[in-house]
């Protein structure tokens, strides 16, 4: 009678193992708690209930001939980076903040060596409820704040 072959049980290295346990505790005591320390995120973005109109705000730089150029955020060096975020709070600053929001991007954009004679922010509102085939209807956009030369006018309601 011929006797099976021992079976071998191969396990992962120890490495390994407290890895996965590493990981899978910092997931868990990240989902549980406050931590949105990517890719241990509580997926807020995602999760978020979201209305079917949604308001955002665009800042555009106008040169002397009144063309308009979106604000170059990308290129702008780092201290800029939270510019959007600024933009979108815009109508809540102070008179005094929202011009010196506005200089302080208008000096920005010129540091690039751009002729900006303005800047100008814009009141984006899109309804996703409303379809034109598969694709949501265009974004309205209404002129809300036109700044130049340290002054601050507004546009519209």
């Amino acid at each position: 009678m011929e006797q099976a072959p021992a079976l071998t049980r191969n396990h992962p290295p120890a490495w390994a193992r407290a890895f996965v346990a590493l990981f899978l505790t910092a997931f868990v005591a990240c989902g549980l708690g406050a931590g949105e320390l990517w890719p241990l995120t509580r997926w807020h973005l995602f999760s978020a209930l979201r209305q079917p109109v949604q308001v955002g705000w665009r800042a555009v730089t106008v040169d002397a001939a009144g063309r308009e150029t979106p604000l170059p955020v990308g290129q702008l060096p780092l201290a800029y980076r939270g510019a959007p975020l600024l933009v979108g709070r815009f109508d809540k600053l102070t008179p005094a903040e929202q011009a010196s929001l506005c200089d302080s991007l208008i000096a920005g954009v010129r540091s690039l060596g751009r002729n900006v004679h303005a800047l100008r922010i814009y009141r984006v509102t899109k309804d996703e409820s409303i379809r034109v085939g598969a694709r949501a209807a265009p974004e309205t956009v209404a002129l809300r704040y036109t700044c130049a030369h340290g002054t601050v006018q507004a546009a519209g309601p």
